[in-house]
């Protein structure tokens, strides 16, 4: 993913820390007919983001680019982050579009926003024309028990979130980092942090 941003951040770094405080997961509403498994949709998503964004002084939009995805967060102040995505097509049809469409803004909202809509794997099906005949029947494993549980991760997730805007300097938040790198948060939250990161650096004048 391509992320761009403003010159500055100074006004969105806190208002975003504060919105991460207290947005909340959205509700799994959902069922995978496939996979049998429950997931928060797009409109879930939209409807548990956007109200606690707006009380921020944030508002995210989205749009298709070709074959991409454009997901901007914008504050009141004129600052912003920016990121493309790109779009895998089962087929290339308008009906594959537009569920490529759906299925990457939902995933990129949530990596954007630091939430999660697990346990998920409606993608799955955009997914298996591009495996092998093998990788593709293979059946999924059992999440690892050394998984940190929703709960557990979204704790983690505020309590990094806080030490990085604790961070007091370069160093502080270098050791904050490598805790957060080892630390077992999924790969969307861990690029939410480092947004959060690369905010607070600049905030620090690196």
């Amino acid at each position: 993913m391509t992320i761009q941003t403003s010159d500055s951040l100074g006004k969105f770094a806190p208002a975003f820390l504060e919105f991460q405080r207290d947005v909340k997961d959205p509700q799994k509403n959902s069922t995978n007919p496939h996979f049998r498994n429950k997931y928060a949709s797009l409109e879930d998503s939209i409807e548990a983001i956007r109200p606690v964004a707006n009380r921020h002084g944030l508002t995210i939009s989205q749009w298709r680019t070709g074959h991409g995805l454009t997901t901007l967060i914008l504050h009141e102040s004129g600052e912003y982050i920016m990121g493309e995505a790109s779009m895998v097509l089962d087929k290339q049809t308008p009906q594959g579009l537009g569920s490529a469409t759906t299925y990457e803004r939902r995933y990129s909202l949530l990596g954007a926003t630091g939430t999660s809509g697990d346990v998920d794997d409606d993608g799955e099906g955009a997914m298996e024309a591009h495996r092998g005949p093998v990788e593709a029947t293979k059946p999924k494993e059992a999440p690892s028990v050394q998984q940190s549980t929703k709960g557990e991760s979204r704790g983690l997730l505020d309590g990094f979130s806080k030490r990085i805007g604790d961070a007091m300097n370069l160093e502080e938040l270098k050791q904050a980092w490598v805790q957060i790198a080892n630390s077992p948060l999924t790969h969307e939250q861990k690029e939410m942090l480092a947004a959060v990161k690369d905010m607070k650096k600049e905030q620090l004048g690196a």
